[in-house]
């Protein structure tokens, strides 16, 4: 069982352990900051107090990870972009799967979202397969869309309409 709750500034060290993992952070965003150090998690920690687009996800009581959304502007207001993300000791046990389950159903419930969308590295096959069991759709391929660790990425674009 897992819940999603607002940072605690005791996620502290499990954040520096997590984003300092290469595994982990392979194929999240570089605006995490790399290597990841006590300030960037004050800040995140602080940055997502009281946001409910930003959430730790814990898992029989431990702190496991991290689930977002970014709000659209102007005329995509009504659209948010999907993160997430989880340490590997974490992996494969269905935790995401759960994660983008309960956030993307208080999101859909509890505000005025019509539309989440994810682009996930295609090499990604775990995040796709999270997506696919939430009901999320494929919508297409950005070829070589992101440029990290000396290399290009072709990106998935998945999305969720809800209802």
């Amino acid at each position: 069982m897992i819940t999603l709750r607002q940072f605690k500034a005791t996620d502290s060290d499990l954040l520096l352990k997590y984003l300092n993992d290469a595994e982990v952070t392979q194929y999240i965003t570089n605006a995490i900051p790399q290597p990841y150090d006590v300030e960037d998690a004050k800040w995140w920690i602080e940055h997502s107090r009281n946001n409910e687009y930003i959430k730790a996800i814990e898992y029989q009581g431990e702190f496991v990870g991290c689930i977002s959304a970014t709000l659209g502007d102007f005329e995509y207001n009504r659209s948010a972009e999907l993160g997430y993300w989880l340490g590997k000791a974490f992996w494969n046990q269905g935790i995401a799967t759960q994660a983008v389950e309960l956030f993307g159903d208080t999101l859909f419930n509890n505000t005025n979202l019509v539309r989440l969308f994810v682009s996930v590295v295609s090499d990604n096959k775990a995040s796709i397969r999270v997506l696919e069991k939430n009901g999320y759709l494929f919508e297409g391929t950005l070829k070589r869309a992101s440029f990290k660790n000396g290399r290009f990425y072709d990106e998935v674009l998945f999305a969720k309409i809800g209802s």
